[in-house]
């Protein structure tokens, strides 16, 4: 039996939702599944050296936020991202052609597009938890 102090996270904002301090766990130990987005510092220093505006990096956040697994392609359905992003089509046309423009992205065929190489990765990580 072990005892540990739990925190439950929001994977989407990061804030604590719950915490118990006093955790008993029997059993075996659990395992964690945390889905994760590494961004390779050179692109982040583009991206940031880059006067493009914050409507375009927020575009490009809303994709890295929806990378396929261990590849570096993605879907964007026009009325899909201007509903979450809550901004008109034309804008989110706007953003879209500075991204391609500035080499941030390629078409590869409709609503698929693909991010340059070495710019980010998603992927899985499961940890045993040791206490």
């Amino acid at each position: 039996m072990l005892s540990a102090k739990v925190t439950i996270y929001n994977p989407r904002t990061g804030e604590i939702v719950e915490e118990y301090e006093k955790v008993l766990i029997v059993g075996k130990k659990p395992y964690i599944d945390k889905d994760f987005v590494k961004i390779f510092t050179v692109f982040l220093k583009d991206i940031l050296d880059d006067e493009m505006g914050k409507g375009p990096i927020r575009l490009l956040l809303y994709i890295l936020d929806r990378l396929e697994y261990n590849s570096l392609t993605f879907h964007l359905i026009p009325d899909e991202v201007v509903s979450d992003l809550r901004i008109h089509k034309t804008t989110f046309y706007k953003w879209l052609r500075v991204l391609l423009r500035r080499g941030y992205i390629e078409k590869v065929v409709k609503n698929v597009y693909r991010l340059r190489p070495y710019t980010a990765i998603r992927g899985q990580m499961a940890k045993v938890v040791d206490f």
